[in-house]
């Protein structure tokens, strides 16, 4: 029995001491986002979708919901709530709300207008509105950048214990915090979609949704379709790498075609760039209208693609896609669900096919941010300070030698510390393979990936169309030759006939 007893504690200790898989990850947070309106035509329009995105960056489980939908005990199921009020004429209505929110254990984070009692009385807040003007705005390492406001709502007096940057008001010497936090309790009363406070939104969520990760900064070539300037692309990528900067290519599926010489020029631009030193990530495909509800076949089609990348020995390890992508459920799951990493875009043409108020998550997902909203973020240090979730800098595939140097000046001049994706842990799963990521090195199958690449010529001479069979090719011609003897010799026939008549009638009439 001793003896029995020790195996058993001897194998429980070897399984305790088993490490864990790289790429296991905690179960995401959940997050209940309500709102009074989506601010459509005014200038907080936008502002939801932004904190949909900042959300996701934290690998966050987003529910929304309108407040005019809640229901009762629907909250009991969160331990975090954000409510975004867009509208300073109107008070909540919702009694079921107003009643659980009365009772509510967890952490509650209000935008905008209106907050409720039970939080002016935590924080000792006092909220007041300014009519319009300049503003600058300093939080983190950032300091100085500049807001247009209107009607925007602030924290006039506040006794809560953390407060987050510092609003100054160019037409008066009026300062105030920009959100505060006690408790239970977080305020934020602006959030504008296109400025800089939602970077300072940021940081609040950094701290309301903690995490132990340290957050990064990427660059992202976006837009490269078969059809870019591929030679282009491949010195965007020498100059990115002689200058020292890891880069992600997102790059447009092709879902036909694939062994025409244009996608074998694709693939040998790709693994030049993967090469360089980048990271090859596969953009959601355009959604055009009409949208065909019974059209299942985004699935197979992203697995193809996936499939010929890898055959041709290149690494996909995520997906771009815009924002609204993971809140609709044939999107998320035919279409991104071969990734645990996602680069998520802001929405320009939303097209839902089955539209689900539940988001999708990744385990690795990155807020984007274009390099021209970059430059608006300004900063006494020399180089960039560290931006306070998972980031990716976006930039379009530069159109000449000239924006390519403009792209990085661009880059130079702002002293940003890129990282390496390839660094971080990402898998990408296909019915037929298996790629995954971790601390620089990208395995297929198990198998590490060189990634190292000598160019190789693409032939134009391609056979577009199969040539027909031609199975009576030698009876037909056969044919042909037995008519034109035929037409010959009837002609023949035919001339001496003439002849004999001609000779015949001459002679006749001379006799007459």
């Amino acid at each position: 029995m001793k003896l029995k007893g020790m195996v058993s504690l001897l194998l429980l200790m070897t399984l305790l001491l088993l490490p864990a898989p790289a790429h296991s990850a905690a179960a995401p947070q959940r997050v209940l986002l309500l709102y009074d309106s989506l601010a459509k035509g005014t200038a907080l329009a936008g502002n939801v979708a932004e904190l949909q995105r900042l959300l996701a960056a934290y690998s966050t489980k987003v529910t929304l919901s309108s407040l005019d939908k809640y229901e009762k005990g629907v909250l009991n199921s969160y331990s975090k709530v954000i409510t975004v009020i867009n509208r300073s004429d109107l008070s909540i209505t919702n009694e079921a709300y107003l009643k659980d929110i009365a009772d509510y254990p967890g952490q509650l984070m209000y935008v905008g207008y209106n907050t409720p009692g039970p939080m002016k009385q935590a924080l000792r807040l006092t909220a007041a509105v300014w009519p319009g003007g300049s503003a600058k705005l300093s939080i983190g390492g950032f300091s100085g950048i500049d807001l247009k406001v209107e009607e925007m709502p602030y924290i006039a007096a506040s006794q809560a214990v953390r407060t987050y940057g510092r609003l100054s008001f160019q037409e008066s010497s009026l300062e105030a915090p920009y959100a505060v936090s006690s408790g239970q309790y977080t305020y934020a009363p602006y959030l504008r979609q296109g400025d800089s406070s939602v970077m300072a939104m940021a940081y609040v969520l950094k701290d309301w949704l903690p995490s132990s990760a340290v957050p990064h900064t990427y660059l992202v070539l976006r837009e490269i379709y078969p059809f870019s300037d591929l030679d282009l692309l491949e010195k965007v990528a020498d100059r990115l790498y002689q200058e020292g900067i890891p880069f992600i290519a997102s790059v447009q599926p092709v879902f036909g075609n694939t062994d025409f010489p244009a996608m074998e020029r694709y693939l040998e631009a790709l693994k030049i760039v993967q090469s360089r030193n980048g990271t090859i990530l596969v953009n959601a495909p355009a959604v055009r209208p009409p949208i065909n509800s019974n059209d299942y076949t985004l699935h197979d089609k992203m697995n193809a693609f996936l499939n010929v990348l890898i055959k041709n020995g290149l690494a996909p390890l995520g997906a771009g896609a815009e924002s609204y992508w993971s809140y609709d459920k044939e999107y998320a799951e035919r279409g991104l669900g071969f990734f645990d990493s996602a680069v998520l875009y802001p929405d320009e043409e939303v097209r839902y096919m089955d539209q689900t108020n539940v988001s999708k998550t990744f385990a690795s997902s990155l807020y984007s941010l274009t390099t021209e909203s970059l430059q608006g973020l300004s900063h006494t240090s020399h180089a960039m300070p560290q931006l306070p979730v998972n980031t990716a800098i976006t930039a379009e595939l530069p159109e000449d030698e000239a924006g390519i140097n403009k792209l990085l000046q661009t880059l130079e001049q702002q002293w940003i510390t890129f990282a390496d994706y390839k660094q971080g842990a990402h898998k990408t799963v296909t019915e037929e393979n298996t790629v995954v990521s971790a601390d620089g090195v990208v395995s297929v199958n198990g198998v590490p990936l060189n990634v190292d690449y000598v160019p190789e010529a693409v032939s134009s001479d391609y056979q577009y169309k199969e040539e027909q069979i031609r199975s009576f090719t030698k009876l037909f011609s056969v044919q042909n030759k037995f008519f034109i003897v035929v037409i010959i010799a009837a002609l023949l026939l035919f001339g001496g006939l003439m002849t004999i008549g001609y000779r015949l009638y001459r002679k006749k009439y001379l006799k007459s």
